[in-house]
């Protein structure tokens, strides 16, 4: 299918970055659109980060500390609220079931003019800041990021569309048009948007020192400083996004007077859209010292480092 192209100058749309916060640092792009029309699955870029009939791109959060602390899911463009819907709880689909017809749990549409309109699917319960018929300006906060409707993370999906049609913002095109291998150029976004926002297939989402093994979903863990004691086993955590069978893993703590106290290396056997994996020890014969330890998680593809992360922790 040819590319249906649309250039973010003169009269056509530019689109804001919809969340307050920075690419890398506080959130990331996880999930983008799906450029396959068949039953299979291909990004912009033609990679594997999103999943069959994808219509937008989701940008999450990486802890459930992070959602607590709150950010603004605010307007891309100026345009007219469509409609909204709030006071769906923000439980992840893993501990139960979103209604048929609320999927997008809580949310908002925009129409921009001439047949362009953006949604904003999964925000916080309680936090929509708008109502239909009011008018919004780019960059006005409209809500927050949240866990409502078919969501296992606390994340914006944040779709654009062309008379009804879903529009890929990174290239300007159809969603179901082919993916060019060599990448795009600045699509559908503003300038300033553009600046932060790049292909970043592989990505460590978050990461921790921890006493026991932490649970595999988000929902059930939060990353803390704070380790249960001297005796108890010290494991380094990673949830990471676009790890591929074959990639190598190294786990690596220290202690407090910087000596390495355990270190692994390991061939990812699988990896896709998130990979969760730890190594640790249990605690050596009269515990550990107390004192400040660190982690750092190193993800090699060939011979280059694809994505890495460094933790801390206290054991008081």
């Amino acid at each position: 299918m040819a590319l249906f192209a649309v250039s973010a100058s003169g009269d056509q749309p530019a689109f804001a970055f919809p969340v307050d916060c920075r690419i890398g640092e506080s959130c990331l792009i996880q999930k983008l659109v799906d450029h396959d029309p068949g039953p299979g699955r291909s990004d912009y870029r033609c990679g594997t980060l999103t999943t069959d009939g994808h219509d937008g791109i989701d940008i999450r959060l990486r802890t459930m500390a992070d959602m607590r602390a709150g950010y603004a899911v605010l307007a891309a463009r100026d345009g007219l609220v469509l409609r909204t819907r709030d006071g769906e709880s923000d439980i992840s689909v893993t501990e139960r079931t979103a209604p048929a017809d609320k999927q997008a749990g809580n949310g908002l549409v925009i129409d921009h003019g001439n047949g362009w309109e953006t949604q904003y699917s999964h925000l916080q319960r309680g936090s929509v800041a708008v109502r239909p018929g009011q008018r919004v300006a780019a960059g006005e906060r409209i809500g927050l990021i949240g866990l409502s409707g078919n969501s296992e993370f606390p994340h914006l999906h944040f779709a654009i569309r062309h008379r009804g049609q879903p529009i890929d913002p990174f290239t300007g095109g159809a969603a179901d048009a082919s993916c060019a291998a060599a990448g795009a150029s600045s699509g559908l976004w503003t300038p300033a948007a553009a600046l932060q926002l790049g292909y970043r297939p592989t990505a460590v989402i978050a990461a921790g020192l921890a006493s026991a093994v932490p649970a595999k979903a988000v929902t059930g863990r939060d990353p803390s400083p704070r380790l249960a004691g001297r005796d108890a086993p010290l494991i380094l955590w990673v949830d990471a996004m676009g790890a591929k069978s074959g990639d190598r893993q190294t786990f690596a703590i220290a202690g407090p007077d910087r000596g390495i106290v355990h270190s692994q290396e390991s061939v990812v056997a699988g990896g896709g859209l998130s990979w969760f994996a730890y190594s640790g020890k249990r605690a050596p014969p009269g515990g550990w010292p107390a004192g400040q330890y660190s982690g750092r998680y190193i993800l090699r593809r060939g011979p280059d480092i694809v994505a890495e992360f460094d933790v801390e922790g206290v054991i008081e």
